[in-house]
């Protein structure tokens, strides 16, 4: 009759070809500290027990280091595996491959370079196979984007993702991002976000141009026919001045018509036309510090149109002058202008100080038109409001003037109610001009704003715990 601890052996073994180990190697250890030590065999043909405990004994030993069989799948394909506890790491491996570890408790950890590292708490039993599928989550980095005007929509695709701003996670990846506004091109662009990295955008959107070719060939037409009429004044022949007149107008049109393309913007179209008044006024002015012939200044101030006109184009084709800019110059240009002619009126010194006042007030009211479109936005419309106060500015004053010096007497000579009169207009006209500027400006003020000189950015600093965190602020030049 067998012995009762004999029976745990059978046990053990049943388990053992059943692959359940850990109960096989349970049960046989309990087979072992069960024999007691002077166990003998029980008849002849019996085994010996304490041979037997040995043998039994170390095929358990055997049957610790039996290792499982772990076989990972990574989506994507290619990670990075490794199999670690508190004792270390017990083995690494790339996906698809076969690992080999003894039974236990373990981390399975999955890396791949883009994505998130993935952490799984596995029990392995001895000498079993294991299956396991890992799909990888791809590391995200950062959109920081500012659009102005603030009231920009923002989006990624086709998905409205914000207004003015946005600071999204996104996965490393190429995207499409367009911007939009009210009056506003269109902005659309790709733009690559990398995996742990804060990609920061700026963008200002540019405002619809407006298209000024008709007024340019219009414009162009005139100009044509007065600069060749000027021209050809210095032959004191009016038919040919006539005749020139009609051909230059038809070169103009002609001209401008097929050389100037179809998507002319305004402003450059409104620059060169001020760049041709005040060329013909510098032209003036500047002649009539040498002469008063009008022989030499109507083909002085022709000439000098052409070259303003030209200038004009190039550098509001070059720069993209909006239309706002364009009319502050030209503001200041003609009512520069029309100061000193009016203060040349007033004092009637002569033909070169005459020319030095116009040509005083020119460069002054250029200056000052330039330094105001570079700290101020202005709309065409607000320029040509402050115009109008300019313009009605100038009536005022010479109705008060009629008030105040009614008709003269006939007790003084023609030439010096002439004198007079010329002087109280011109002055009445200047004081008027410049009440209705400074009136205009005022009452208009707030219909644009000023060109602060900070515009919106976006860095990057570090927070207290060491990461990158984004910051919003200003920068410009003081």
């Amino acid at each position: 009759m067998p012995s009762f601890y004999s029976i745990l052996k059978d046990i053990g073994q049943a388990y053992e070809r059943n692959l359940d180990y850990e109960k096989a190697i349970g049960y046989l250890e309990r087979y072992v500290k069960q024999v007691p030590a002077d166990a003998v065999r029980t008849d002849a043909c019996g085994s010996d027990p304490q041979i037997d405990k040995a043998n039994v004994a170390r095929r358990v030993e055997v049957l610790k280091k039996l290792k499982a069989k772990i076989y990972v799948e990574s989506q994507p394909a290619g990670a990075q595996i490794t199999i670690a506890n508190d004792a270390g790491v017990a083995a690494r491996a790339h996906a698809r491959e076969t690992i080999e570890v003894l039974g236990g408790h373990y981390d399975l950890i999955t890396e791949l370079d883009g994505y998130e590292p993935y952490h799984q708490p596995i029990d392995v039993r001895i000498g079993k196979p294991y299956t396991y599928f890992v799909p990888l989550v791809a590391q995200k980095g950062r959109l920081s984007m500012q659009v102005l005007p603030t009231d920009a929509r923002i989006f990624l695709g086709d998905r409205l993702v914000g207004i003015g701003h946005i600071d999204l996670p996104l996965e490393g990846n190429t995207y499409v991002v367009t911007s939009e506004a009210t009056d506003r091109i269109t902005d659309r662009r790709r733009i690559e976000v990398l995996a742990n990295q804060v990609k920061r955008v700026q963008v200002e959107l540019t405002a619809q141009p407006q298209i000024g070719r008709r007024q340019l060939v219009a414009f162009s037409t005139a100009a044509g026919a007065g600069a060749t009429a000027s021209l050809l004044y210095a032959f004191k022949n009016t038919g040919l001045a006539g005749a020139g007149s009609v051909g230059g107008g038809a070169a103009g049109f002609f001209g401008s018509l097929f050389l100037l393309p179809g998507d002319l913007p305004l402003g450059t179209s409104n620059l060169t036309v001020t760049a041709t008044v005040g060329g013909g006024i510098l032209g003036a002015g500047a002649s009539l510090l040498f002469t008063r012939r009008l022989e030499v200044i109507y083909p002085v101030a022709g000439a000098s149109a052409v070259l303003g006109g030209t200038f004009g184009y190039i550098i509001g084709d070059r720069t993209r002058i909006n239309v706002g800019d364009a009319a502050m110059i030209n503001s200041g240009i003609v009512w520069g202008s029309v100061a000193g002619a009016l203060f040349a009126a007033s004092f009637d010194p002569g033909h070169v100080v005459g020319g030095g006042l116009v040509l005083s007030g020119l460069g002054m009211g250029t200056v000052g038109g330039l330094l105001l479109q570079s700290n101020f936005s202005v709309t065409r419309s607000h320029a040509a409001l402050i115009d109008v106060g300019g313009l009605i500015g100038i009536i005022g004053g010479l109705a008060l003037e009629s008030l105040v010096y009614p008709t003269q007497t006939v007790r003084s000579s023609t030439d010096m109610v002439d004198a007079r009169s010329q002087e109280h207009l011109a002055n009445f006209a200047l004081g008027g001009m410049a009440v209705g500027l400074l009136a205009a400006g005022v009452l208009t003020r707030n219909l644009d704003n000023p060109k602060i000189p900070v515009a919106p950015t976006i860095t990057q600093a570090a927070a207290g715990d060491g990461r990158a965190a984004t910051v919003y602020g200003v920068a410009g030049r003081w």
